[in-house]
């Protein structure tokens, strides 16, 4: 139950996110834990030009997407823009691989974080529960969010389910992220 909470409560605390519990949840419900996961055939930013399919999918824990750019300072990218495919942790290229858990888990919080920051400017005056699942919303279909209780219920029903299963488990004081 405590898998990855270290880099979790560091890359929240690092990013001001009022509730580390809910990116447990949401690897949870990403990769089921699988750090080396690679999903998402449906390619939300398409194939960059010399990138694999591959390449350009949902890695990793938190599934995250570097065909879609912006990850904080190129993390989990080799020197030609590609991301670092390394999936043993044993082999020298894994401290820099997308797949490395402290690497995904940086560039996931970063992503909800940014989509927090977005969803704060273009929707003022809404709760701090309500921010959280439209930047959770956004993080799995970005631009979801239509108001400050008009999001992706789908995504963050399944979420919120998950984050209350884990916060009873950790005896973690709970948010009620209902609408």
């Amino acid at each position: 139950m405590d898998l990855f909470d270290c880099p979790i409560l560091e890359w929240a605390a690092h990013d001001d996110e009022p509730d580390p519990m809910i990116f447990k949840a949401i690897i949870y419900v990403e990769s089921r834990f699988v750090d080396t996961a690679a999903a998402c055939p449906n390619l939300p930013c398409g194939t960059p030009s010399g990138w694999t399919t591959q390449e350009s999918g949902c890695l990793g824990l938190m599934q995250v997407v570097p065909a879609c750019g912006g990850d904080r300072g190129d993390a989990g990218l080799l020197p030609n823009g590609q991301p670092n495919m390394t999936t043993d942790a044993g082999a020298p290229g894994w401290t820099t691989s997308i797949f490395n858990p402290e690497i995904n888990i940086e560039i996931g919080i970063a992503g909800v974080a940014s989509n927090r920051a977005q969803d704060k400017a273009k929707f003022p005056g809404c709760t701090e529960q309500q921010y959280t699942m439209m930047a959770v919303g956004d993080y799995n279909e970005y631009g979801s969010t239509k108001s400050c209780t008009e999001y992706n219920d789908a995504y963050d029903d399944g979420v919120v389910a998950a984050y209350m299963m884990y916060a009873t488990a950790a005896g973690y004081p709970a948010q009620s992220y209902t609408p």
